[in-house]
């Protein structure tokens, strides 16, 4: 289905939709009024292109609708060049007739027409969409201004005609503000006769309008100056950046709007007398005479025989094509699709029925005035059995219809018979993981030997369907060669001997496997080793922050449903003996609509971990934000990690029953300090560890422990005392010096703290190590200046250390994903890139630090660099897609995001969530 909801111009140049077979070079309509040539705005850094006047007036006649557009534009900075260096009109020839009114460069004084001298557009036939299985029949008008330079204002005027005989005589349309920044004069006129019952519509941010009604013409004007479009609120659910907007409908109910669609339906999916399609339905009677079962074989039919193809090319892209049309071509788009399920279910004796859905716009449907082109989609609902299905022709590899998850347009339209009304879709959280991760590792030979591995991807649902068709179309050479670089994406670290892949049809599942050698990388720091399981990662640093804007008390919208399965097992060596687990306490959290759960064991020398984050809501309140971001800050300082040795693990392997022992020398008071430390009873552990220093005065590392118990409950003095003494005994005590550094910072102290950092990391038998907790504390202390430093010089200390880069990444994209410190989280990954250059995973998380920076070049780059690797990553796509689209590159940027979304239709909601909207 095409849709004509007309919401203003996607670029600059206002590339919507339009029509004629050729531009028409005219004044404006007599309707229209003019504004004066509008005033220059202030200077702004932050502005490549400045809109000095948005002049957008709609007039609605018994014959047609008439929208008329101007546009004064005034070019900041270089990268507003490219914006508006090719200006672009795409319509449709069938339904619109467009009218060129103005095209001038406005320079000081001068004025240059860029229309004279006979002067025109270039128009070209590209069908843009045709690689995403698209015929619209759009034709493309084109012209490169010539001689366009910073400082230039572009003065563009245009209009069109719509006449859609779908409608019959019914109007809609709409307009919504730019967002670019200051604007320097706004203005949305409509004008209808008394005779057409208009209703409208306006959203926050429009302020009031101006309503005149003479005797023959209703007018509507919104006109403001010096103002900026109202932004949304970062976080929430897209129904709340409908803002801005001015609404307009003749139709007075959704029902009207179902009622011009179901004669075309109940016409298209009529079967002629002769239709071999008859034969079809006989067979599948034969096959089953449970109804269920004879939906599932209709819809496979279909879904596998009838492959898809969008036309667009007649009526405005509303008519369904006859069914038996539809099946003799062997290709159609969704409403030919729609036509002949319904076809094949009415032939069955099974109830079901076209429903319009809108495949971006659903959220908040239930909230607009009721029109026809917000949809741009039609499935099936069928009713069998008691139960509602929701059924799609254009999908693939549906089989069980009871594995069909309900999809996720929030709102749809029901074309009944009777009266029609929005009906509410919700998606119930998954029963099944989304996907699951396994990872198995043998570290028996010891830990800095190579560790045989096998590791498994598996997913679940339509994103296993979309890969395995992608793989199956793909030559054994390269599909050997895109499993091993998505390994190596994910696990830099392991080097991959076998990868290989498996579908199965039956459950919709696809398994991603490999085994190799592991390179663990055991970080070394003062007297232990660790491994981090970086899988045991929860929650993160997101602090839901908003700035002043409408809708502050909106909820905060979750990627849902989604379900993820981590499992780690690692055997270790010497069964298991001197090593132990930090963190290792069961987790079973729900925060920000996300249930989180973590189990960890050591069994027979055995390491099991598990982790899972199931969403168990769409959104959640505002108000129950701030205590949500503390549980996730919580939950991302939980890392699962194995040591051997060091005053963690012997934390980790005390005994509850230790502080009941009766000490009769210095390493029995310090198990026992050890064990009230992990009761937190820091009063008890400093009485044991001082009786330790007692018996022996001179180890220095009684000393650092009273310390870590003096800083863990709250005395700073004390605890600096402790490691300044240590130090004093062992001036190349690391630990002592790393904790007094610590102290130093949360004294305040900048300046001693980083010399103390600087001289842990000279002391450090890891300095990199050193470096990355430098880093993080000043991170924690919000100086994301050092902490960029920090991060820079670790990694100019261990080139290729994948598990720091792991960190850094993690680091980079929780910050950016935050909304706060984008500039340090650049430098984080910045750093990461130089441990393990053209990462792909570092490269994306740069990617959307750049999008979130309005550093679009960069993200396009980054985002293309690391979709080399991954070129199924939706997340990538759709970020591409979104910086593209802010580029003003509209055919690129749309055909990313349609990607993205055929791969994960939950994406373009993450991202809003993310404080980034489409």
């Amino acid at each position: 289905m095409r849709s004509f909801w007309f919401t203003g111009f996607a670029a600059i140049w206002a590339n919507t939709v339009f029509a004629g077979a050729m531009p028409v070079y005219a004044p404006p309509p007599a309707w229209v009024a003019p504004l004066p040539f509008p005033k220059l705005l202030p200077a702004s850094d932050a502005q490549a292109l400045q809109i000095l006047l948005h002049d957008r007036q709609i007039a609605f006649t018994p014959d047609n609708d008439q929208i008329y557009e101007e546009r004064v534009v005034r070019i900041a900075g270089a990268s507003g060049l490219a914006a508006l260096g090719n200006i672009q009109h795409v319509w449709n020839p069938e339904t619109d007739t467009l009218t060129i009114h103005t095209l001038k460069i406005v320079r000081g004084d001068k004025t240059i027409d860029l229309l004279a001298g006979g002067k025109t557009f270039t128009v070209l036939r590209r069908e843009t969409n045709l690689e995403m299985a698209a015929l619209d029949g759009n034709l493309t008008a084109t012209l490169q201004p010539e001689g366009l330079q910073v400082g230039d204002i572009l003065d563009m005027a245009f209009s069109l005609t719509h006449r859609d005989p779908v409608y019959q005589g019914m109007s809609e349309a709409g307009s919504v503000m730019f967002r670019p920044g200051l604007l320097g004069r706004v203005r949305f006129r409509a004008v209808w006769p008394v005779s057409k019952a208009i209703r409208w519509k306006a959203t926050l941010g429009l302020g009031s309008p101006a309503l005149i009604h003479p005797a023959k013409q209703t007018e509507l004007v919104f006109d403001a100056s010096n103002t900026e479009a109202p932004k949304a609120p970062a976080g929430a659910p897209a129904r709340y950046y409908d803002l801005g907007q001015v609404q307009f409908s003749q139709f007075a109910s959704w029902s009207d709007v179902a009622a011009l669609m179901r004669p075309l339906y109940v016409k298209a999916s009529t079967l002629d007398s002769k239709s071999p399609l008859l034969a079809e339905i006989s067979r599948i009677k034969a096959v089953s005479s449970r109804p269920k079962q004879r939906a599932a074989l209709a819809l496979q039919f279909v879904q596998d025989k009838v492959r898809y193809l969008y036309l667009g090319m007649n009526a405005g892209g509303y008519v369904p094509a006859d069914a038996d049309v539809t099946w003799r071509r062997r290709f159609g788009d969704c409403k030919g699709k729609t036509s002949l399920l319904l076809a094949l279910l009415h032939g069955l004796d099974i109830d079901a029925e076209p429903t319009l859905v809108s495949t971006s716009g659903g959220d908040g449907l239930d909230q607009r005035l009721p029109v026809l082109g917000v949809f741009d989609h039609v499935i099936v609902r069928a009713q069998i059995e008691g139960k509602t299905y929701w059924l799609d022709g254009t999908r693939m590899g549906d089989r069980d219809l009871d594995n069909i998850q309900p999809p996720a347009f929030k709102w749809v339209l029901p074309v009944k018979p009777a009266a029609s009304i929005l009906e509410r879709i919700d998606q119930p959280t998954l029963r099944q993981p989304r996907t699951e991760t396994l990872v198995r590792i043998d570290a028996s030979a010891g830990i800095d030997a190579a560790a045989p591995s096998h590791l498994e991807r598996l997913y679940r649902g339509d994103r296993a369907i979309g890969l395995n068709l992608g793989l199956s179309a793909t030559s054994p050479s390269d599909v050997q060669r895109y499993l091993k670089e998505y390994w190596t994406g994910l696990y830099p670290w392991i080097t991959a001997r076998t990868v290989s892949f498996a579908f199965d049809s039956a459950e919709n599942t696809l398994r991603y496997l490999m085994d190799g050698d592991a390179d663990m990388a055991w970080t070394k720091s003062g007297t232990y080793r660790r491994f981090d399981i970086a899988e045991s990662s929860l929650g993160s640093d997101t602090a839901f922050r908003r700035e002043p804007g409408p809708y502050q008390d909106a909820p905060f919208a979750v990627s849902h449903p989604d379900y993820g399965l981590w499992t780690v097992i690692v055997t270790l060596p010497d069964k298991g003996r001197g090593f132990s687990l930090t963190n290792a306490e069961d987790i079973e959290r729900v925060a920000a609509g996300v249930d989180y759960k973590r189990t960890s064991r050591v069994a027979d020398g055995v390491v099991t971990m598990t982790a899972i984050e199931r969403s168990v809501a769409p959104e959640f309140p505002a108000a129950d934000a701030p205590a949500a971001a503390t549980t996730l800050r919580e939950l991302a300082q939980t890392d699962v990690n194995i040591v051997k040795s060091s005053l963690r693990s012997e934390m980790a392997d005390a005994d509850a029953d230790e502080t009941q022992a009766r000490p009769d020398d210095a390493a029995g008071f310090n198990r026992r300090a050890v064990a009230w430390l992990m009761k937190r009873d820091y009063d008890k552990a400093i009485v044991d560890f001082t009786a330790a220093i007692k018996l022996e005065p001179t180890v220095a590392k009684h000393l650092y422990n009273r310390g870590v118990a003096r800083l863990s409950g709250g005395d700073r003095a004390g605890a600096l005392g402790d490691f300044d003494a240590a130090l004093k005994l062992n001036p190349a005590d690391s630990l002592a010096m790393g904790g007094r550094a610590t102290v130093l910072l949360r004294n305040g102290d900048r300046a001693g703290a980083r010399q103390a950092f600087d001289s842990t990391a000279r002391l450090s038998a890891d300095p990199a190590d050193a470096l990355l907790r430098a880093a993080t504390s000043f991170e924690e202390a919000e100086m994301p200046a050092i902490a960029a430093q920090y991060y820079d010089r670790m990694a100019q200390q261990a080139p290729g250390n994948t598990k720091l880069a792991d960190k850094l990444n993690a680091t980079c994209w929780n910050t950016a994903t935050s909304g706060a410190h984008l500039e340090w989280a650049l430098a984080a990954c910045d750093a990461a890139l130089k441990l393990t250059p053209s990462a792909a995973k570092i490269l994306d998380s740069r990617a959307f630090a750049e999008l979130r920076l309005g550093q679009y070049d960069n993200a396009i780059k980054d985002y293309t660099a690391s979709l080399a690797s991954r070129t199924d990553d939706a997340s990538g796509l759709y970020g591409r897609g979104l910086a593209r689209l802010r580029k003003g590159m509209k055919t690129e940027g749309n055909s990313d995001i349609a990607a993205a979304l055929a791969q994960d239709p939950t994406i373009e909601g993450a991202f809003a969530a993310w404080g980034v909207p489409r």
